[in-house]
């Protein structure tokens, strides 16, 4: 029978259970299903329950691996592939179990160099973190950006930024930003090609008028930097570190007449689960 969530209580099972038993389906009847592992105390001659999982029930063996990285953000920005840094079972961290692969400006791939295992749910899902993408220096006069152009000098910015791009525009403490930008915002790619990039305001916006003249004495140099990417790991035994999504019945048949003494028992369906711990172990052992 099926469970709401991952708590092993009577109020998390189906009520429709007990209609299986012949039993009114009403929260009293519920409990009394729910754990049940009393002969003919539902059933004549029979032990039925319905049994649940809870968050430490649903574990893994100590053992799992990791057995997939998955891109759940692909940043932007990057010039290069990125380092990737893997906690490891003892809660440390790995910087050579992965390496990541770039294509224009955002990670595309993040592939297992070694295999790491001995993961258990106490530890949690293994943290994977990619290098933020290297910050280009823009310098605040006529080298830096065109004001009559309206773009930033960016070499190779087609090959970092693709259009509609968020990146980060910095201007360190004290300086004055290339007006009319704000500092320490984030604004998006318009437009990138070989030598230059245009900013917009919002996605898809118009290219932003850039108005400021800078004396050439005396430049400041401010940074640009883009979205840094995301990815995670997926663990072997996927099914339990996912949580159990089903339980089922046990259900204890007491022979008599000429079978007397013999015992019989339906199949308990669990997936993704550990029932050592229920009262069921008290009719039908786990292997």
């Amino acid at each position: 029978m099926a469970q709401w969530g991952n708590t092993d209580d009577a109020a998390n099972s189906v009520l429709w259970a007990t209609t299986h038993v012949n039993l009114t389906p009403n929260t009293t009847n519920q409990t009394t299903l729910f754990g049940n592992t009393t002969i003919g105390g539902i059933v004549p001659n029979r032990a039925v329950g319905q049994f649940g999982l809870d968050a430490t029930e649903i574990g893994v063996s100590g053992n799992a691996a990791i057995q997939q990285y998955i891109i759940t953000s692909s940043g932007s920005g990057y010039g290069a592939n990125a380092a990737v840094t893997v906690a490891n079972s003892a809660g440390g961290s790995n910087t050579v179990a992965a390496n990541s692969t770039v294509t224009l400006g955002r990670v595309t791939a993040v592939t297992a160099n070694v295999t790491i295992a001995g993961y258990n749910t106490a530890l949690g899902a293994p943290a994977v973190t990619i290098a933020a993408p290297v910050a280009i220096n823009i310098v605040s006069n006529t080298a830096g950006f065109s004001n009559t152009l309206d773009t930033f000098i960016v070499s190779s910015a087609n090959s970092r930024f693709q259009v509609g791009d968020r990146l980060y525009y910095a201007v360190p403490a004290g300086n004055t930003a290339i007006a009319p930008l704000t500092a320490n915002t984030f604004y998006y790619v318009q437009a990138a090609n070989t030598t230059t990039l245009k900013l917009t305001a919002t996605p898809n916006g118009t290219p932003i008028d850039l108005t400021d003249t800078r004396n050439l004495s005396s430049p400041e140099t401010h940074t640009i930097v883009g979205d840094t990417a995301t990815a995670v790991a997926e663990l072997t035994e996927v099914g339990y570190t996912k949580g159990a999504a089903h339980t089922g019945w046990v259900l204890r048949t007491v022979g008599s007449g000429g079978r007397a003494g013999r015992v019989q028992y339906e199949t308990l369906v669990a997936f993704g689960g550990n029932f050592s711990n229920d009262a069921e172990d008290v009719i039908l052992p786990d292997a």
